[in-house]
């Protein structure tokens, strides 16, 4: 016998048909979808590679068919699980452009952020105009979502994935559970006076005073904090740091 049997004489079903018919039309079915969906949600912001499942990109070759559902990689899986064990802090993947690696560290800063309260996660880019891209750019009306990578990837999650109250600026989203994200240019000194929980650094390899940042973030890691460095090929601290790993 369950407790709610003990309580009330009846089974779980004969309570719901009861509840039913107390309530006024529909209150129940609402209920029961704002449950699910609460329930779903949990799911999906347990783990990456469960919220990736409802993640959606853009295929700017595709005119016909440009958002699709992020594509089934073999090293997705490995790499969120390399990230979310935090058996290691700091990060260097070499990349080629298919990998889509870019897009995968956007899919893991914003998980992040939607599942863990009060984190500060920078992703960190060559120009300031870069890294908004990444965040959140908003075009000239400045409510345009679909412009930077992460504000896309928000906008096109099923509305019970969503975040309430998501404010938006330039290059920054902050949201309801004290989390932010924002996009910072090059340099150390845009992350020196800051403790963040992540910093994603894209095209590093480009970055010319990628090193001093290198430098100024490594206090950060031994405090807690990720670093993840991405880049294609070229010349410079992010080439010989990794050649000589």
């Amino acid at each position: 016998m369950t407790d709610l049997q003990k309580h009330t004489g009846k089974s779980p079903e004969a309570f719901a048909a009861l509840l039913a018919s107390e309530c006024a039309p529909g209150v129940v079915e609402r209920f029961c979808e704002a449950s699910l969906s609460r329930i779903k949600r949990a799911q999906a912001l347990s783990h990456p590679n469960d919220f990736i499942k409802y993640v959606s990109t853009k295929d700017e070759h595709d005119e016909i068919n440009p958002i699709k559902i992020f594509p089934e990689k073999p090293y997705i899986p490995y790499l969120f699980d390399l990230w979310t064990k935090k058996e290691q802090s700091i990060f260097f993947i070499a990349k080629s452009r298919q990998i889509m690696l870019t897009w995968l560290c956007c899919v893991y800063a914003l998980w992040l952020a939607k599942s863990t309260p009060h984190r500060l996660i920078f992703l960190q880019s060559k120009k300031e105009l870069d890294a908004a891209n990444l965040v959140f750019n908003g075009g000239r009306s400045g409510k345009n979502w679909d412009t930077a990578r992460i504000s896309f990837i928000e906008a096109y999650l099923p509305a019970w994935l969503q975040e309430k109250n998501l404010e938006a600026s330039f290059g920054k989203l902050t949201f309801k559970n004290g989390s932010v994200i924002t996009g910072i240019p090059e340099g150390a000194d845009m992350v020196r006076s800051y403790t963040p929980s992540l910093v994603i650094s894209d095209e590093a390899a480009f970055q010319p005073s990628f090193g001093e940042a290198y430098t100024a973030m490594m206090p950060i890691t031994k405090q807690g904090g990720q670093l993840i460095a991405i880049s294609s090929a070229n010349p410079g601290a992010f080439a010989e740091i990794v050649t000589n790993c």
